[in-house]
């Protein structure tokens, strides 16, 4: 009778289980929806979040800033490239830091839609002209990022009004380098790393002068 219960103990698991990722699987799927504008095109859109709400963390600690996006759609795509802005940024414990872009950009794929509740989730590339990269300078640190693929995972979702987007980046796994590594400096060492991760303390909230949504 024992060997009997535990069988089916065993057997009621097992359909939980796969319930449980035939449910998952069936809260996402595959999106073919598109960034979408409510008017003319080309659409012109921008973002902007506050003091502090954008973090790059790495080894030795992290990088905050203020940061404002730009980007323009020629048509409704599943693929924006996004041109961003940081300022006023604190980074490894000093109190001042520059982010350069020099050029580098975003692109925004999206990949996926979950039903419940009804948003989106985007891949990211980081690309930069030949031989340039972001550059982190503060104080006796520098780091360098550069160009990368299939960065995950940026969360979209429609405003209530439809006419913008909300963007929240939970992205990992971003290589970087360790240019100087000087007294004060808090990183083990120059060269190659890896592991970072870029994350926002709020969404930041993409508009147009028409209005933008996903679709």
């Amino acid at each position: 009778m024992t060997r009997t219960l535990k069988s089916l103990g065993l057997a009621v698991v097992a359909v939980l289980a796969m319930s449980a990722v035939v449910a998952s699987a069936a809260q996402a799927q595959a999106t073919t929806a598109k960034f979408t504008s409510m008017g003319k095109y080309p659409a012109t859109f921008t973002g902007a979040n506050g003091a502090g709400q954008e973090t790059f963390k790495t080894e030795a600690g992290t990088v905050e800033c203020a940061s404002s996006f730009h980007g323009v759609t020629g048509e409704a795509t599943q693929t924006v490239e996004v041109s961003p802005t940081y300022t006023g940024c604190v980074a490894f414990g000093f109190l001042n830091a520059t982010v350069s872009m020099e050029g580098c950009k975003y692109t925004f794929k999206l990949t996926t839609t979950l039903i419940n509740p009804h948003r989106y989730q985007a891949h990211v590339n980081v690309h930069c002209p030949a031989g340039k990269t972001i550059k982190i300078v503060s104080a006796t640190c520098e780091v360098s990022i550069g160009a990368q693929t299939g960065l995950t995972t940026v969360d979209l979702q429609n405003s209530a009004d439809t006419k913008s987007i909300l963007v929240t980046p939970t992205v990992g796994g971003i290589s970087y380098t360790v240019v100087k590594d000087g007294f004060g400096c808090p990183f083990a060492g120059t060269g190659a790393k890896t592991g970072a991760t870029y994350t926002s303390h709020s969404a930041t909230s993409v508009t147009s002068s028409e209005g933008i949504h996903i679709g």
